[in-house]
């Protein structure tokens, strides 16, 4: 009865402490979040909340449900893994597994009745994540032995520090809040011997969930083991150790393993990207100022390089505290020394980051140590003698002056709000005695406390009439719209639909992404992985992007658009010289975005002359050839034959390797003005912002003009490349067309190795005759070499012509296969202007035949003399292997559970033999008693 009724009592405290955290978090996420209501905001953070995140969400309800779709009325499994539709055409579960697909809670989305009502589920699952994160963090104190107020305490600073208040623009940086208190109370379960699913359940949600962050959390694993194991054991044994290390890998490997469907290719993909391998400069220590607002970032958050802090006073006293601990809690602050010299030095964010650039993505397990430090500290602090408050006090005190030293003139009113919060929570905490911080009005008073610091916090960042970050979301309802009724494709969708030909238009008026709700094939890609092949041929047309993951397109370079198969254009209304030579005649035109702050007039072209999804031609060229052209005329190579490597030129086709011919004119130039511009050996010394310099030379009619930079560099006087900016703006301005160069140096984050950059300053029937170049910051602007050439367009039309001697027809685009039929004259390539990979398998009637890499990112094969069937296959690569991998580590897992089952039964049978042998003894016992006494 002892033994119901304690369960019974154990049972009511989980209910009311389930109750009391879902009050709270109501409280403070309704105070918090208001600020959005109020000014009539979703979650959706603009740019990358629309273009990635929801955009990806509503790409992927619509997949979950094509595939359930198909399951019922065709009763079979089809998963498409490539999509046209995503960028010039891209694998669906490398590029979308970053955002939505593995996240349990995304699966929810098949339930939403109609698209319009996916705005309210990103926002609420916001909020969902941010409420199971605190869950997790309860299960994980509650586990430890933590008492329920305390408890109740840390989940909320876990709740709403920072690092939340920030990545709500980022909904799936908020998932590893959820997943590693879980992960540590599995590990914790494997060390006392208990059942290690917890541990491999949570990892797998988490590696399928996200590579990027499981990384992470498999690092924080490892030292927390090691730490566990040095609290539980002591001095390390070599026999236990590696007995420990045996089992946590073990049960690690199998785990991956059971998982590597989707992880296999995931991190195939993510090791062969340009941003992976991006060499960026860093400095062995941050900047000043990224420490100083280190120091009071701790309590109200703000730092740099997503070092986001804010954890309250509570949580500031209860590290004070610890750190003047003594002999106790040696585990618990060697934890957080350690994590908090990771955050002092870049090199620790670096490889945090998978060795890419200097960025702090794991606040998250930062977090979570110090909100528990709050939890284990709290008993303490309502315990301390005199002592160890005048030491407190005076610790709380020296770091309210050392922040207002550090803010100094430059005061922030929101920190010293903070700090004034702060120093109230300082005196009731040092100021109250023993007994009076046992009574409930005390803690109900140190609740609300805290509460407010939190709500506080996030007002300050969120509201216009302070941090105003809540006007950087979208309007509530507008979302969908942009996405589509709103974005340029709409105005070419009823003439792209159902063809393999793609659209653009200028970068500037529209959102990237777009064509994946729009159901038409476009040329603009935002994703974090972006095929390296497509990445390769943006530099060396010199396109001027600045990020290997993100692309916008051919720059209304004709060549290229008519050989992408670019058939529809858009432009503003009244800059039709921006659209590309060709493209004349107007299909369309309309206003986009009508009575919102993105609304645009915009017009849409058609050229009904570019090469088709297939194109058939004799005309190669060897790939050592083209290597040798410069920028403008490998492009004219491009549309006078197929790119393809020396060894993989068909023998009956070396005959006709093509030799191009070239249009191109490099243009002279002078000097003619120059307003706040000095002129140096290499380049341009900006002395003022804006600074301009103007180039006048005499163009070519009926062309197209470019202004080309080689090797761009930037550098400000008395500063090192580290403390310069790393982000640089140049205006080129020719006659009515102004387009900008968006430069970053190897200080920047996101620098991919681009130096090189080709402006098309648009096509004219007319002479150009000056470019201006402005400079949007000072500094000196150096170059290897600076030229303006004029393309003449004359002979693009032929060249187009001839490189179609045959097209493929017949076309049809279905899951995962794309198949036509090609009639040659003579045997040829055929190019496929689809994205190379190799998950794709090539069949001619039938026969497996090779693929070969042409025009650097293209396809191609060899299709001899005839009339044939042609049949393009797509899986996803290392997706096979990793099911095979998959099975495997399933079949591992069953076998733990039969060898976990089989000992554990052992054991039991044996403790029943013990019980038998005790009751025998004790028969036996009895019966020689009994006999005694007769």
């Amino acid at each position: 009865m002892r033994f119901l009724r304690n369960k019974e009592e154990n049972v009511s405290k989980k209910v009311w402490f389930f109750l009391a955290y879902t009050v709270c978090f109501a409280i403070i996420a309704g105070a918090v979040f208001s600020v959005f209501i109020i000014n009539k905001k979703s979650f959706i953070w603009v740019p990358d909340g629309l273009q990635q995140h929801f955009n990806a969400l509503l790409y992927y309800r619509s997949w979950l449900l094509s595939i359930l779709d198909t399951l019922v009325t065709e009763h079979k499994v089809s998963v498409p893994l490539w999509d046209m539709q995503i960028g010039l055409g891209s694998d669906v579960l490398t590029t979308l597994h970053y955002y939505v697909i593995g996240d349990p809670l995304n699966l929810l989305s098949v339930f939403v009745p109609d698209e319009k009502y996916m705005e309210l589920f990103y926002n609420t699952m916001v909020l969902v994540r941010i409420y199971l994160a605190g869950l997790a963090f309860s299960a994980y104190c509650r586990y430890h032995g933590q008492k329920p107020y305390s408890t109740l305490l840390g989940a909320m600073v876990y709740d709403f520090c920072f690092w939340v208040i920030i990545a709500v623009r980022h909904p799936y940086f908020l998932n590893p809040m959820i997943y590693l208190p879980l992960i540590l109370v599995g590990v914790d379960k494997i060390y006392k011997k208990q059942k290690p699913w917890l541990y491999m359940g949570m990892l797998a949600v988490a590696t399928v969930s996200s590579f990027y962050f499981t990384y992470m959390i498999c690092i924080f694993v490892a030292i927390y083991a090691l730490l566990r194991y040095l609290m539980l054991f002591g001095k390390p044994v070599l026999k236990t150790v590696w007995y420990w290390v045996w089992r946590f890998v073990a049960y690690s490997l199998v785990t991956l393993a059971s998982v590597s469907v989707i992880l296999l290719p995931v991190v195939a993909m993510t090791l062969s990207t340009g941003r992976a391998g991006a060499q960026h400069t860093f400095s062995i220590m941050y900047p000043l100022s990224y420490y100083r607002k280190l120091l009071y970032g701790f309590l109200i958050g703000g730092s740099t390089y997503w070092s986001e802090l804010g954890y309250t006073g509570i949580v500031l006293l209860a590290v004070l505290l610890l750190l003047f601990g003594g002999r106790k809690n040696r585990g618990l602050r060697a934890g957080f020394v350690l994590m908090t010299l990771l955050l002092l030095f870049p090199f620790a964010g670096k490889m945090l980051n998978g060795g890419s650039y200097v960025v702090n993505r794991y606040m998250w397990a930062y977090s979570m140590l110090v909100s528990f430090i709050a939890v284990k500290m709290y008993p303490q602090m309502m315990e301390m003698h005199f002592k160890k408050k005048i030491a407190l006090f005076w610790a709380g005190i020296t770091y309210i002056f050392l922040c207002l030293e550090v803010l100094g003139k430059h005061q922030k009113q929101y920190v010293l709000v903070a700090l004034l919060l702060f120093s109230v929570l300082l005196v009731f905490i040092v100021g109250t005695g023993k007994k009076t911080k046992e009574k409930f009005v005390f803690k109900a008073a140190l609740l609300v406390v805290v509460m407010l610091e939190l709500i506080y916090q996030g007002w300050a960042e969120y509201a216009p009439q302070a941090g105003s970050y809540v006007e950087e979301f979208a309007t509530q309802g507008e979302a969908l719209s942009m996405l589509t009724k709103d974005a340029a494709g709409s105005l070419v969708k009823n003439h792209a639909k159902d063809t393999t030909y793609r659209y653009e238009s200028l970068q500037s008026e529209e959102w990237k992404n777009t064509a994946m709700q729009l159901g038409i094939n476009g040329t603009s890609y935002y994703f974090s992985l972006a095929n390296p092949d497509i990445n390769q041929f943006q530099r060396e047309m010199y396109i001027n992007q600045t990020r290997d993951f993100c692309y916008s397109g051919f720059d209304a370079r004709t060549m290229l658009e008519v050989l992408s198969g670019v058939r529809y254009y858009v432009v503003p209304s009244g800059n039709s010289g921006l659209r590309p030579y060709g493209y004349n005649v107007c299909i369309n035109c309309g206003t986009l975005g009508a009575g919102g702050q993105y609304e645009v007039k915009c017009d849409a072209y058609e050229n009904d002359s570019v090469l088709p999804l297939g194109f058939a031609s004799d005309a190669v060229i060897p790939r050592s050839t083209y290597e040798e052209l410069d920028v403008t005329k490998k492009q004219q190579a491009l549309l006078q034959g197929i790119v393809v490597e020396d060894e993989k030129i068909p023998s009956a086709l070396a005959g006709t390797k093509t030799k191009p011919e070239f249009m191109d004119q490099d243009i002279s130039y002078t000097i003619t003005d120059m307003h706040n511009v000095e002129l140096t050996d290499q380049g341009f010394t900006a002395t003022e912002k804006k600074a301009s310099v103007t180039l006048s030379f005499e163009g070519i009619p009926e062309s197209e003009t470019y202004f080309i930079l080689k090797g761009l560099q930037f550098s400000e006087e008395g500063k090192t490349l580290t403390q310069s900016k790393s982000r640089l703006h140049i205006d080129v301005t020719c006659g009515k067309i102004t387009k900008m160069i968006t430069f970053l140096t190897k200080k920047n984050n996101f620098y991919s190795g681009v130096d090189d950059y080709l402006i098309n300053a648009g096509y004219r029937d007319e002479k150009a005759d000056e470019i201006t170049l402005t400079f949007h910051e000072k500094g000196t602007y150096q170059f290897d070499d600076m030229q303006i050439i004029c393309q003449p367009m004359e002979q693009t039309d032929d060249w187009t012509k001839n490189l179609k001697q045959d097209v493929l027809k017949n076309v049809v685009v279905d899951t995962n296969c794309i198949s036509g039929t090609l009639e040659n004259a003579k045997e040829r390539l055929l190019c496929m202007t689809i994205p190379y990979s190799s998950g794709w398998r090539a069949y001619i009637d039938g026969a497996e035949t090779e693929i070969l890499k042409a025009d650097t990112m293209y396809m191609a094969v060899d299709v001899p003399e005839g009339t044939h069937q042609i049949e393009f296959y797509y899986c996803t690569p290392y997706l096979k292997t990793g099911a095979v991998l998959s099975g495997i580590g399933i079949l591992s897992v069953i076998g733990i559970v039969i060898f976990r089952y089989r000992t554990g039964k052992k054991k039991r049978n044996g403790i029943e033999q013990n019980k038998e042998r005790i009751w025998d003894v004790y028969d036996i016992s009895i019966g020689k008693k009994g006999i005694q006494g007769t």
